[in-house]
C-alpha cells in the first residue's frame, strides 16, 4: 500500500517534495486523484513503510490516505482510498 498527503497549496507540496527528497525518500507528486476533493491540485504519492506518515505529517500534510490497489475481480479498476486520521 502507498501513502498519500494532500497540502494546503501547491508550494507546501513542492517544498515537502524537497525535504523528503532530501531525507532519502522518493515522493512521486501527482495530480489529486478525483475522488479527494482539495484546494490544491498536487498531492504526493509514497510508499507505505515505518515512519512515513510521521515524515509527511512533519511535512506539512493537511490530510492522509492510504492508498489500496484496485479490486482485479472488478471490471473497474479503480484504487480505492481510505482516510487516516
Amino acid at each position: 500500500m502507498e501513502l498519500l498527503a494532500i497540502f494546503a497549496n501547491s508550494q507546501a507540496a513542492l517544498h515537502a517534495e524537497q525535504l523528503l527528497k532530501a531525507a532519502g525518500m522518493v515522493p512521486e507528486l501527482i495530480p489529486v486523484p478525483r475522488q479527494i476533493h482539495s484546494d490544491c491540485g498536487f498531492c504526493l504519492l509514497l510508499g507505505e513503510a515505518e515512519g512515513r506518515a510521521e515524515a509527511l505529517r512533519a511535512g506539512g500534510a493537511r490530510e492522509l490516505w492510504r492508498v489500496s490497489p484496485a479490486d482485479p475481480s472488478s471490471a473497474r479498476k479503480v484504487k480505492r482510498y481510505e482516510r487516516i486520521p
